[in-house]
């Protein structure tokens, strides 16, 4: 008998696998990542703004973000091989396209820390919402982001940053206000008539350079109209002018300013009643990082008929204040082996007797952060002082009865005698941070304003039996100025707590009041009128009534439409007013000047 039964057919494994659906790919990591970098980008600048922990959560942030992207590309994402390989080689093209492509001021760190996270919180997000769509649309998106943002990347030029760290960006192929101005103008400047030498020494009703003649930005025996919510200040020229954070220094009918056109930095002289330019000292070098931009940093400084300044790359210059010939030039780096920093060297020089003081930086702890140069010859006389870097200007201050230098550093501040001996210090490291804020000097106390979210701290100085005294009486977090001067009258502080105009007791450090916002602006102080003028980061210009009764703006109206960070300053009847791009000159109502024969 036959066996009639039938085998069942054979399966065959592999046909079943090839068969079998490929995981559906894990796309719910990326978007953790996502969700997580963009807490990481925007709650501490919330919570924390301008500190340490701010912008060290923007850069690690960023670079964990990345790290855990291209983990989760590689080992996780359950995307098949092949698709897998062409992503990273997608990934890996678009970087350099971007790295190589873009322009220079979209340098590594602003790519790292602004464009790549950027591009993965997007990632994330067109993920998250193409998420009921299926894999091929989360696929097409995710491509469609990386693409975009290298395009972008190509397309945009950084103008800066803020001071919250926010970037600004423009069209590659706009041109820059700079470029825009080199071009407006003639081969030379339409000269005027250079200022009459003995006039010039002869002028008493004048601002010698960085906030004033006591670098205290205050403003001392004048008196004008102050209700600008009904009759604002006129409007008496505006000018164009080259990228810069410097001041003005006003003497004798003319202002002068420094600013960067094309490969030379300049220290230029302008009539102060037209605007129009009278002469120029040239010096060729640029001193340009991404973040700041390009130009110098310090404000020039008057004495005796001659003009001495400081560059951002380092050169320290005087100058005739008649014509601009240059009587000599020193350059820091050349002289002292130092080192450009990396927001370039920002301190005005300051003239103590026959001297001229700058700050210089000691990389090597040798004692020779600041340098003395005789006034006359530009010869080096000394060398002193700690800090490896520092934004400030050397402060000239009478503390104990004694005459001395006052330098705020990274390290922390001293005093230094006119010789050159280091009198008293008091150690403040703030490394890896930096210091941008002048010293206030109250009686024999130094106060010394730090941003980052340290605050400000009272040193009580004193000189008995030859032996000098350095003693922290308090340290405050109620005013932490980052690279916003304050200002004192009657008792109080009046200044930037980070963002926020704030008021502060000058014998405790506890706050009085908290109100009024202008980014990170530049205040004034009007001692007669007891009134601030405060041009805010965004380019307004607000009065407030210095009080300690709380935050009172009688006006704001707009000046500029961009960035400002330059100081205010109030001269013979005006109020000067500049950016990177512009300068403007209000005629003050009312103006009256206090004679000392009044007194």
């Amino acid at each position: 008998m036959s066996d009639n039964s039938t085998n069942p057919p054979e399966i065959d494994d592999s046909a079943t696998a090839a068969a079998a659906p490929s995981p559906r790919p894990r796309t719910w990591p990326l978007i953790v990542i996502a969700a997580l970098l963009l807490a990481t980008i925007t709650i501490p600048g919330q919570i924390a703004p301008s500190t340490l922990f701010h912008f060290m959560s923007l850069m690690w942030g960023a670079l964990i973000a990345m790290g855990l992207t291209a983990l989760w590309l590689v080992a996780f994402s359950r995307i098949p091989w092949k698709e897998r390989l062409v992503a990273i080689a997608l990934v890996t093209a678009l970087v350099l396209i971007g790295i190589f492509g873009a322009h220079p001021t979209m340098n590594a760190m602003v790519l790292g820390v602004v464009i790549f996270p950027w591009t993965i919180v997007a990632g994330g997000l067109v993920a998250l919402l193409a998420m009921p769509l299926g894999w091929p649309v989360q696929r097409a998106a995710l491509v469609a982001v990386m693409v975009t943002a290298t395009v972008f990347a190509l397309a945009a030029r950084m103008e800066g940053v803020r001071g919250t760290i926010t970037a600004d960006f423009a069209t590659r192929w706009s041109p820059t206000n700079e470029e825009t101005l080199l071009a407006e103008m003639q081969e030379t400047p339409a000269a005027n008539s250079a200022p009459d030498a003995e006039a010039l020494a002869a002028a008493t009703s004048f601002w010698p350079g960085f906030r004033g003649p006591n670098r205290d930005g205050v403003v001392r025996g004048v008196s004008f109209a102050t209700d600008w919510d009904k009759q604002p200040p006129q409007e008496v020229w505006r000018k164009k002018v080259g990228p810069g954070w410097s001041s003005f220094c006003v003497v004798g009918g003319q202002i002068l300013t420094q600013e960067q056109r094309g490969e030379e930095e300049l220290v230029t002289c302008y009539d102060a009643a037209t605007g129009d330019p009278v002469w120029q000292y040239a010096i060729e070098t640029r001193f340009e990082e991404p973040l700041a931009g390009p130009g110098p940093r310090a404000t020039p400084t008057f004495h005796n008929g001659k003009l001495y300044s400081q560059g951002g790359s380092g050169f320290v210059s005087c100058i005739n204040a008649v014509d601009g010939a240059e009587i000599w030039k020193r350059d820091l780096v050349e002289d002292l082996n130092a080192k450009t920093p990396e927001w370039g060297f920002a301190g005005s020089p300051l003239i103590v007797g026959n001297l001229v003081i700058a700050f210089a930086g000691d990389q090597a702890g040798a004692g020779k952060a600041v340098v003395a140069y005789d006034a006359e010859t530009g010869q080096q006389q000394w060398t002193a002082g700690k800090g490896k870097h520092s934004y400030c200007s050397p402060h000239l201050a009478t503390l104990a009865s004694d005459d001395q230098i006052v330098m705020v550093t990274d390290w922390g501040v001293q005093g230094i005698s006119p010789a050159g001996e280091v009198l008293w210090e008091n150690e403040w490291d703030i490394e890896p941070g930096n210091r941008v804020v002048q010293p206030q000097i109250v009686d024999d106390s130094v106060f010394v304003g730090t941003g980052l979210g340290m605050g400000t701290r009272k040193i009580d100085v004193g000189h008995a039996d030859e032996n000098w005294s350095a003693t922290e009486e308090w340290t405050s977090r109620n005013l932490k100025p980052y690279f916003n001067d304050f200002v004192q009258l009657d008792g109080h502080f009046y200044g930037f707590d980070d963002r926020i105009f704030t008021c502060v007791d000058v014998a405790t450090g506890d706050r009085v009041w908290k109100g009024g916002r202008y980014g990170h602006g530049q205040a004034l102080l009007v001692e007669e009128a007891k009134v601030l003028v405060i041009v805010s980061e965004d380019g307004e210009l607000a009065l407030i009534h210095a009080t300690p009764e709380g935050h009172d703006e009688i006006t704001k109206f707009r000046v500029f439409e961009n960035k400002t960070w330059n100081h205010p300053v109030i001269a013979a009847g005006k109020l000067y007013v500049r950016n990177g791009e512009e300068m403007v000159c209000f005629q003050l109502r009312d103006w009256q000047e206090k004679n000392e024969a009044d007194d």
